[in-house]
């Protein structure tokens, strides 16, 4: 079995590699500060010793610089601000303050750390030039006379600023790095979200239109069976013929049902695509017949140019048409139906179904979802539609765009 390394463990032994470094160095510029300071001897032995066992202690602290940054940077100070020594370890520290402090606490803490730094720097000044870290390039003349000039202080505190500066600013700009690639990150992470989320929103908008589409297909195919059940039942007296044709449409249009639910089962379950089988103005014509095969009077003018009407508005049409079938034959049966269909690209196309009132408007009947749901696509596609009651007679009609 292939052990699997966790992803945080670059960054660790990163991290622990810049301690390691950091805690080295800090060591080794104290040794250099003490060999420097003791050469010079313008101090007491006890001076410089206790420097560098503060620093010392120091340096073993910056191993805990990032999780108790004030109390290192304390313990960093205090061998440079009393004692003839270095200021590395406060400089280091300094940088780990600088990465998340702001405002204030990173003034104080620099203020602090630049008075450590001024007053090494200063011990350093009035060194012997040849043991001295700001003159440590000091050419000795053989056999001449040691360099003992001073240096003066300002260029110490100069030094001790730059110093300072320079790692203040590499601080905030490294900090400044991270939190860019921080917001970067948490952009993408909700660009990725939001991606997700606009999918899904897709696949349920996808989702809601196939299963409004299907109820309408079942809604007439369920009524075409009830329809033809009901002639049968009351012309079962006219002939083994007219039987037989009429339980030959209702097995055809079970059967059709019972495709088109399958394939929205499966499309609902991820298993397929749904393109809604031939839903056109050219089907219309076999809702017609099938209206017709069921015993209802239909009357269906089409008027449309050749050059091809737009697929949305087609299907549309069509079902517009289907329902507005549906409901004439379950709410008026025996009614007369007139459908017409005309238009062209430069006027659009108009759908007009109507039929004689015997009784109660459709939508006095039912959910009316099938209406609902009718105006919703024609909306969606940029038309108009309107189903009402008008004096005598039930009235559905709808302009939809030539080319949508």
């Amino acid at each position: 079995m292939v052990p699997i390394m966790s992803t945080r463990t670059p960054g660790r032994w990163r991290r622990r590699a810049w301690t390691t470094a950091a805690v080295t160095v800090s060591v080794f510029s104290s040794l250099f500060a003490v060999t420097f300071a003791s050469t010079a001897g313008n101090f007491p032995v006890w001076n410089h010793a206790l420097g560098f066992i503060l620093n010392s202690i120091a340096a073993v602290a910056l191993i805990w610089r990032h999780d108790r940054p004030f109390v290192v940077l304390g313990l960093a100070v205090l061998g440079p601000l009393f004692f003839e020594t270095d200021a590395t370890a406060a400089l280091i520290a300094l940088y780990a303050v600088a990465h998340f402090a702001t405002g204030r606490v990173l003034a104080v803490s620099t203020a602090v750390v630049l008075a450590a730094c001024g007053v090494s720097l200063s011990y350093d000044a009035f060194r012997r030039r040849d043991y001295s870290v700001l003159t440590v390039g000091t050419q000795l003349v053989k056999d001449g006379p040691i360099p003992d000039w001073n240096v003066p202080l300002w260029i110490a505190w100069l030094v001790a600023a730059v110093l300072v500066g320079a790692v203040t600013g590499l601080a905030i700009l490294r900090r400044t790095q991270s939190d860019l690639d921080a917001a970067v990150n948490t952009r993408d992470r909700y660009a990725r979200q939001s991606d997700a989320l606009r999918e899904e929103a897709i696949i349920v908008a996808e989702r809601t239109r196939i299963a409004r589409d299907m109820h309408d297909t079942l809604a007439a195919s369920l009524s075409r069976i009830s329809l033809f059940a009901g002639g049968l039942q009351v012309n079962s007296t006219e002939g083994p013929e007219k039987v037989a044709n009429s339980a030959s449409l209702i097995r055809q249009t079970a059967h059709e049902a019972l495709d088109d639910l399958k394939r929205i089962i499966g499309v609902l379950r991820g298993a397929g695509d749904y393109t809604g089988g031939l839903r056109s103005i050219e089907g219309v014509s076999d809702l017609v017949h099938s209206a017709r095969d069921a015993g209802t009077q239909v009357t269906y003018l089409l008027d449309v140019s050749p050059g091809g009407v737009g697929a949305s508005s087609s299907q549309v049409a069509y079902r517009i048409v289907q329902e507005a079938l549906t409901n004439a034959q379950k709410h008026a049966q025996g009614a007369p139906i007139h459908i017409a269909l005309h238009g062209n690209g430069d006027v659009g196309l108009r759908v007009t179904v109507r039929n004689h009132l015997t009784g109660d408007p459709a939508f006095a009947h039912g959910a009316g979802t099938g209406l609902t749901g009718l105006g919703e696509q024609v909306r969606q596609i940029g038309g108009t539609f309107d189903a009402r009651a008008a004096p005598g007679e039930f009235l559905v009609q709808s302009w939809l765009p030539w080319h949508s």
